[in-house]
């Protein structure tokens, strides 16, 4: 995430906001309160051999929420470009606790919602906390405000505070979609493996990355950006017994490394960033060529992405150039997809270690240690190295590469805090920061998870897996391992100690002080090497109580009067530089409280020059707002509890003298609505 991202349109506002933020912090007014108990599950189904279940959830959210991942320079929200989903896996062999892997299009997990989600579960099936994962791919383009800590509800999205009615729609719909995965599950079989993908990607923070002792760079050269990164993409695919008796795939569950950047902070919809190409892709592929009676999934989740950035092209930051990384990548996934059809198989383990330490009560774990209290550093005000801060960005202590060089001894070392060491605690105390940090080590067949909180580095992440398998010694067989970043919740970044020591931006975000790294790779160690031969192993608190300062954007339920009706007609717009051709059409509907965005709201019909109207298909799919080229935006307010809403299909088909017309889907009894034709 970056706290501060360059805006033309917002040069002077970007220093004086956050400064202002962070020195002048007031009280939302009114909180909100929750209260949760760790129950161990209702039940335990006694399976035979491996099964499986799969489940997709809309969570693309009502226009007017905040967006996250850019922090105050961001926008707020007015409608999608490509949906946000979760995407879950349940995983279970004979009778030992089942593992659910739950990725969505966030910026993160949240552990707030993680253990309200498995309250729930827990009172119904034979899921558990500790087997649950619940990771977000970090696009920049989606809402936060749900987080179990005031720091990162204040200061993640451009608007701040915890929003109830939110979190409790994430929450419903996480719910909905782990049920129907547990309900489904059926007999399979699973695959993994990996490969390398090159060209994509690049290290934006270099001479962090150089003072590694075993970074062997000596001279920044303009090509090792390309070479400092993780190019690993890691699969798990799983297949499962069909109702005409044939094993067919359920999908993938996937990590690679790259920030959800490739979009910029000016845009006002949300979006699924580069992951939303190589997950359509994927999903695609499969019921074309499978035909499977599910809705089959590719979970792609991010890895050590945390100096790993998109290669987009100067100055093209956009869908262009979203879609152009994320079709090499999507086309990567298939290939290592197809690569392991042969090699699926029953016989599989799967088990789990689960534990949650508060950092404040246990600081310390063996030789490594972290801070008593968090503290945000100045590297982190200036931005990264690919959105930084104007002005902030070059002035000397605030820059990146500006670390302190005497009275280093400190827990914090080298870092230069915001308002210094005293006045910092005073407008941010350490209540407001996270500091329940939950563990996990999952093995799923040969393949082992590593998920954390954090916005892993790429060096980091390499300690982590080397220690963990270290750890393992072998006993388990596991040939390829992962970290999963931003997941159960978030705590900013975690650099190495040497990169910690340069102070750019992914250490002026390391909260917890250079021993962040040691500490959670210790940790991370221990777990895997108590791993269980099948099943779970868990440690929890007894209950949670939490207080949050809270705010409401998720819009109010609102009655309306009117009908649908043509604002502009359809016009076509062409390409400009670094934009997209579409076609352009406004009409009044519901508001935002009735639109439901969530459900299927446009598609293309199309007609030859005389016959009926057909529903137009691309690559034999439904051309609708499912894919990635159809946009809805509330671009005005109507009166009446109705809104303006624009839509575009970018790219649009144009084939000899056919004719075509969106196609609005019904919503609060209004009927189907259809444009002029075009």
């Amino acid at each position: 995430m970056n706290i501060v991202q360059s805006n033309k349109k917002k040069i002077g506002l970007a220093i004086v906001v956050l400064v202002q933020s962070i020195f002048f912090l007031t009280s939302c007014g009114s909180t909100a309160q929750f209260k949760i108990a760790y129950k161990k599950p209702a039940g335990n189904s006694a399976a035979k051999g491996l099964i499986a279940g799969a489940s997709k959830v809309d969570l693309t959210p009502p226009p007017g929420m905040p967006l996250a991942g850019y922090s105050m320079l961001a926008e707020t929200e007015q409608g999608f470009r490509t949906r946000i989903f979760a995407r879950v896996f349940y995983i279970k062999k004979d009778a030992s606790n089942p593992v659910v892997l739950i990725q969505s299009d966030l910026l993160s997990g949240s552990l707030l919602i993680h253990h309200l989600l498995a309250e729930r579960l827990a009172a119904k099936t034979d899921i558990s906390f500790g087997g649950i994962m619940f990771a977000g791919t970090h696009t920049h383009s989606a809402p936060a405000n749900f987080y179990d800590n005031n720091f990162y509800n204040e200061f993640a999205s451009n608007k701040p505070g915890f929003d109830k009615a939110w979190t409790e729609f994430v929450l419903d719909r996480l719910t909905t979609a782990v049920e129907e995965a547990h309900k489904t599950a059926r007999q399979a079989k699973i695959a993994s493996g990996k490969t390398s993908v090159w060209g994509l990607t690049r290290n934006r923070s270099l001479d962090a990355f150089r003072a590694n002792k075993n970074s062997g760079i000596t001279e920044l050269k303009p090509e090792i950006q390309y070479e400092a990164i993780n190019p690993e993409l890691v699969m798990i695919r799983i297949d499962a017994l069909d109702k005409d008796g044939k094993y067919k795939p359920l999908g993938a569950f996937s990590t690679f490394s790259v920030h959800g950047t490739t979009v910029s902070d000016s845009t006002e919809v949300v979006n699924a960033d580069v992951f939303a190409y190589p997950e359509r892709i994927l999903e695609r592929k499969i019921r074309k060529e499978f035909k499977p009676s599910w809705e089959p999934i590719h979970a792609l989740n991010n890895s050590t992405h945390g100096d790993n950035s998109p290669d987009y092209r100067e100055s093209m930051q956009g869908f262009i150039e979203s879609k152009r990384i994320g079709d090499v990548l999507g086309r990567k996934a298939v290939e290592l997809f197809d690569s392991l059809g042969s090699s699926l198989h029953s016989d599989a383990t799967i088990s789990y270690h689960s534990k949650e330490v508060d950092l404040y009560e246990s600081p310390k774990f063996g030789d490594a240690e972290v801070c008593d209290r968090p503290y945000v550093g100045t590297a982190l005000t200036a931005g990264a190295e690919d959105g930084k801060t104007p002005v902030l960005n070059w002035a000397p202590f605030f820059a990146e590469g500006w670390p302190r060089w005497f009275f280093t001894g400190g827990c914090q070392g080298h870092k230069r805090i915001v308002g210094f060491k005293y006045l910092q605690p005073i407008v941010l105390p350490k209540s407001k920061f996270p500091h329940k940090l939950l563990f996990q080590s999952i093995r799923i067949g040969e393949t082992l998870i590593l998920p954390l909180p954090f916005e892993v580095t790429k060096e980091s992440g390499r300690r982590f897996v080397e220690a963990a398998l270290q750890a393992d010694n072998g006993a388990s067989k596991i040939k390829q391992a992962s970290i999963i970043s931003c997941a159960n919740g978030y705590f900013g970044y975690v650099t190495t100690p040497e990169e910690y020591s340069r102070q750019h931006y992914e250490g002026g975000h390391t909260l917890y002080g250079p021993g962040t790294q040691p500490f959670l790779q210790a940790h991370l160690a221990a777990i895997t090497k108590d791993l269980p031969i099948a099943g779970g192993k868990e440690t929890f608190p007894v209950s949670w109580e939490y207080e949050l300062d809270r705010k409401n954007y998720y819009p109010a339920e609102e009655s309306f009067s009117g009908s649908r009706t043509v604002v502009e007609n359809p016009e076509l717009i062409m390409a400009e530089e670094n934009q997209e051709k579409y076609w352009s059409f406004r009409y009044r509907d519901v508001g935002p409280s009735k639109i439901a965005l969530h459900e299927s709201l446009v598609s293309i019909e199309f007609k030859e020059e005389t016959g009926e109207w057909k529903s137009l298909n691309t690559e034999g799919e439904a051309t609708d707002d499912r894919g990635t080229d159809m946009e809805v935006k509330k671009v005005g307010n109507a009166g009446g509890g109705m809104a303006v809403y624009e839509i575009r299909w970018y790219n649009p088909e144009q084939v000899g003298r056919r004719k075509y017309r969106f196609r609005i889907e019904s919503r609060a009894k209004l009927p189907i609505f259809v444009s002029p034709e075009f």
